[in-house]
């Protein structure tokens, strides 16, 4: 009787092991892109794991859909970045292939330059080694451009092709890990022209010094008019013209 509940007991755990291990999907996930006509574009794909999982090689098959029906196309780029030296990349300091991680150019599934593969694996002190995922990593970053004439609100969907062939991730056993793709993410939308950063930095700066010399101005002309002396600075006013 004893052995027959330990043996009951046994197959619980190994059932609740073995439901907890299916449960621990890699998360893949990738950023939503707001991009102008003519522009050039990047997106990030992340990994997420609650369980620590480990990784030890990863490749990816990415393929670009358009959204109902767009007047115009958006391609990935034959010039791919180079993100493995970002501390966020999952194979950071250890990345074997690093800026050959897009190793061969854009390839056509339905149009030009709509599908693109990449991968690499974790590489260090000489040999092949692995990473253990806590928390979330970048996979890859993705560059991508549209066309000068497209429409304002063309949307495309970038996403991770399901094929075991292109798409897989191993753990430092070589096994392959479940993933699931989030439902949300991967859109890139054209929309108009938002000002870089920079640029935004500058204007701010502009504005700035425009106020500062409407306020030197009034101080200046109220100092001449309530002095009999006043030393003008700059010595030249470039609103009055001699």
């Amino acid at each position: 009787m004893n052995r027959s509940i330990q043996a009951f007991a046994f197959a619980i755990i190994l059932l609740g092991l073995t439901a907890t291990r299916a449960r621990a999907d890699l998360a893949i996930s990738l950023s939503n892109v707001p991009l102008a006509p003519g522009g050039t574009g990047t997106m990030d794909i992340n990994v997420t794991s609650n369980s620590s999982d480990t990784l030890s090689a990863f490749n990816l098959e990415l393929l670009i859909t358009p959204v109902g029906t767009p007047t115009s196309l958006l391609q990935f780029t034959s010039s791919q970045p180079d993100f493995s030296g970002n501390p966020s990349y999952v194979f950071a300091n250890e990345s074997l292939l690093g800026p050959a991680f897009w190793s061969t150019p854009p390839t056509t599934t339905n149009y030009p330059n709509d599908t693109i593969f990449g991968g690499d694996f974790a590489y260090s002190n000489g040999a092949f080694s692995y990473v253990t995922i806590t928390g979330t990593s970048l996979l890859a970053t993705v560059q991508f451009q549209a066309p000068l004439g497209a429409t304002l609100g063309d949307q495309f969907q970038i996403s991770l092709v399901n094929d075991p062939s292109f798409t897989y991730f191993d753990d430092q056993n070589g096994n392959a890990l479940n993933y699931s793709v989030g439902s949300t993410g991967g859109t890139v939308t054209i929309t108009s022209v938002v000002p870089e950063p920079s640029s935004l930095t500058v204007v701010a700066l502009s504005g700035l010094s425009g106020l500062l010399w409407c306020c030197w101005r009034g101080r200046k002309h109220g100092l001449l008019k309530n002095s009999p002396v006043a030393t003008p600075f700059p010595p030249t006013d470039p609103a009055v013209l001699p």
